[in-house]
């Protein structure tokens, strides 16, 4: 007898590797980077925190649209033409940060580079995961996307370093290469739409093989019915119904509030932290908080697989206060250098929980659609965090604008209270 081979391995883990890759260059050199390019462009524009937050704002803005309108053609078109436009754009926007010498041109700068990080960022990221999983899907989530936190562990210092030695000019090209090699020939070579694609289903169950007897003549419909109810890649409430319930409306409100807080800290903290001590803190913190947010979210992954999501959604928007309202009293590198970390427990799962909350209500049928326009309204949040906390520290002073980030994090965790259970959602389409 031929020797037992083990289980091949499904290439949704090859595929969840390669996003985990992509997710690091697109976070280490956007995310994350955001905000050590505001710190520089306040030193070489000479302009007020302000002025410059208003630029990551538009950043995060552009974005959020731009992944909204293409949304519709991710159910149809190869997705890793996503991946090659984000790209390339990105890596252009990149090379011209040698030319902003205005607030008015670093407003041009990210306006563009939202759209290349959208198109190479989350949107089509989570829908791809979220398709080639079922079962697993809340740890193949948390693999994927810690490439964010991982990507401001190892890339966004780098670019710091860049920055700090050569000025935003000189790191530009480098910043560039790294973007443009780090995205298109992974997703070119790796990435696939869809899991028929490789004649397999969610979570690697081969593909249904057709019957030897023909199906109904007369009732097409039934036939349509039970591969739904096969297949669960073809199941879920349509994005006009489900934009329609409660719980789709309170999460809109919920992740606009939560990434208000967060979003706006994570762009204010190298900054705040640079005013209160110096460079090395300021990015030992980033590093700290990028460290502690892969940690939690790979815990978090396995934890939410016995835990209901929702309510451990709303518990980690409260950690994610207290974390800021720490952040808020710190003043010396080590307190600084521990609220950082307390706040990274909650920013990688409540990233992580977002697409499997929708995924969870919804399904997948419409997936990409229903996820793009909840991001949509999450970007008041992500546009207005690092604007509005740049303009408090403008107006008062950082700990101020911390704790207007604290409030906005516990508004969030009510919201979720408010949505209800996912179970009302799911009877809609099941």
């Amino acid at each position: 007898m031929p020797p037992a081979t083990g289980p091949r391995l499904f290439y949704g883990w090859i595929l969840v590797g390669a996003v985990f890759v992509i997710l690091i260059v697109s976070s280490g050199l956007g995310f994350y980077n955001a905000s050590v390019i505001l710190a520089a462009a306040t030193t070489e524009l000479d302009a007020s925190v302000g002025a410059v937050s208003g630029a990551t704002g538009l950043f995060f803005a552009v974005s959020g649209l731009t992944g909204f309108a293409f949304s519709k053609r991710l159910d149809s078109a190869d997705i890793r033409w996503f991946y090659v436009f984000g790209g390339t754009i990105g890596a252009l926007a990149l090379l011209g940060l040698r030319l902003v010498d205005s607030v008015v041109a670093l407003y041009v700068f990210f306006a563009v580079f939202g759209v290349g990080f959208a198109l190479a960022g989350l949107v089509p990221s989570t829908t791809l995961v979220t398709r080639w999983f079922d079962r697993r899907r809340s740890v193949a989530l948390s693999v994927a996307s810690t490439g964010l936190s991982v990507g401001g562990i190892i890339l966004t210092p780098v670019a710091a370093w860049l920055i700090d030695r050569r000025g935003l000019a000189g790191a530009a090209p480098w910043m560039a290469a790294l973007w443009i090699i780090g995205i298109i020939p992974i997703a070119l070579l790796v990435l696939r739409s869809k899991p028929s694609d490789r004649g397999l289903r969610p979570d690697g169950a081969p593909a249904t093989a057709p019957s030897a007897e023909p199906t109904s003549r007369t009732d097409p419909a039934t036939d349509v019915a039970a591969a739904r109810e096969d297949d669960p890649a073809l199941q879920g409430l349509d994005f006009t119904s489900a934009r329609r319930t409660r719980f789709f409306i309170a999460l809109c409100f919920a992740y606009a509030v939560v990434f208000f807080g967060q979003v706006g800290a994570i762009a204010q903290l190298f900054n705040m932290v640079r005013e209160r001590t110096d460079v090395a803190t300021a990015s030992t913190a980033l590093s700290v908080l990028a460290l502690t947010s892969v940690a939690a979210r790979l815990a978090g992954g396995a934890l939410v697989i016995r835990l209901p999501t929702r309510p451990f959604t709303a518990i980690l928007a409260v950690v994610q206060a207290v974390g800021l309202i720490l952040l808020a009293l710190a003043t010396s590198s080590s307190t600084l250098v521990i609220s950082a970390a307390v706040f990274g427990v909650s920013i990688g799962n409540l990233l992580m929980l977002q697409p499997l909350l929708l995924a969870e209500a919804f399904g997948v049928v419409n997936y990409g659609r229903i996820y793009s326009f909840n991001q949509l309204f999450g970007t008041i949040g992500v546009a207005g965090g690092p604007l509005g906390l740049g303009v408090l520290r403008d107006l008062y002073d950082y700990e101020i604008a911390f704790y207007v980030a604290a409030g906005a994090s516990l508004a969030g965790c009510l919201f979720v209270i408010l949505a209800g259970s996912t179970d009302r959602v799911q009877r809609l389409w099941q």
